[in-house]
């Protein structure tokens, strides 16, 4: 099911035991557990279980970075405009098109993807950067979760082969889908930390260009580019990361410390005490058959 609408879910306990006195060493403070995220060379990135509902209205989107026509590569030359497609497409907006023409095509890529994931569920957007010809020029993909790296691989295919009425200054669309097995959808216990846990999620998806920075500086100086860890971060009262533990980890340990620098950017929603803990996993370039 295609839809307009960012892993484990996370639990936090805060209280007293009426039997005995308050203890506040006992309180437990705030922690989010966010799923794997999975960072590939490619760019199709995913995180392995999609975050809790949040907040009504939460945004599961993170910030979506500027873009503009500039940005374009040279493509050779632009075809010639096809006056017929802009009259009719004069009254309708660059999202209505996009919708239209790539609805069927896009639950086509999670059927083929159900074959050999049955059961799986989960959403993505998919934003579409124009160029000034109306051809696309960049596809890009934000809080996918829970489908498989296959089936957004084929949504790319699918966006890139859109065109769009001559756009001079360049445009972007977002196209944020929600996909249902035929089992339908899962429901979980919503718990006083979902709102945390689902920002948490958000959070730790901005730092993606870093990532991947990191990630083609290690293929750059010859390595793998493989690596696994459990990042677990202290965050503030000010939502500023204070400290960085990658715990276990495997691979190069060279990307998992350019990994920790990048998280130590980040700056998380405001926790309801004076600290909060948050615990990512990431996984480097996995390999086919290990998700």
């Amino acid at each position: 099911m295609l839809g307009i609408v960012s892993v484990a879910v996370a639990s936090c306990k805060s209280g007293r035991d009426a039997t005995t006195s308050v203890d506040v060493e006992r309180v437990d403070l705030p922690t989010a557990d966010v799923g794997e995220l999975e960072i590939r060379g490619s760019g199709i990135d995913r995180f392995a279980t999609c975050p809790p509902p949040g907040d009504l209205g939460q945004s599961w989107i993170p910030p979506v970075p500027s873009w503009t026509a500039s940005r374009v590569a040279d493509a050779g030359a632009a075809p010639p405009v096809d006056q017929d497609f802009v009259a009719r497409t004069k009254d309708r907006t660059l999202t209505e098109i996009a919708v239209d023409a790539t609805h069927k095509e896009l639950r086509s890529c999670f059927r083929q993807s159900l074959v050999r994931h049955p059961g799986e569920d989960g959403r993505v957007a998919i934003v579409i950067r124009i160029g000034p010809d109306g051809r696309v020029a960049q596809v890009e993909s934000y809080a996918a979760c829970e489908l498989a790296p296959e089936a957004i691989s084929c949504m790319y295919g699918v966006a890139r082969r859109l065109h769009f009425p001559p756009t001079p200054a360049g445009e972007t669309v977002t196209l944020p889908a929600t996909y249902t097995s035929r089992d339908g959808a899962r429901r979980t216990a919503a718990t006083g930390n979902d709102a945390f846990t689902a920002a948490a999620y958000v959070t730790i998806e901005t730092a993606r260009p870093a990532l991947h920075a990191c990630e083609a500086a290690a293929r750059k100086g010859g390595g793998a580019a493989e690596a696994t860890a459990t990042f677990s971060l202290t965050v503030n009262v000010a939502g500023r990361v204070t400290k960085v533990d990658p715990g276990a980890e495997r691979g190069d340990p060279e990307l998992i410390r350019c990994a920790s620098h990048a998280l130590e950017t980040l700056r998380f929603p405001i926790p309801n005490a004076d600290r909060a803990t948050v615990r990512a996993r990431l996984n480097f370039n996995p390999r086919q058959g290990t998700r």
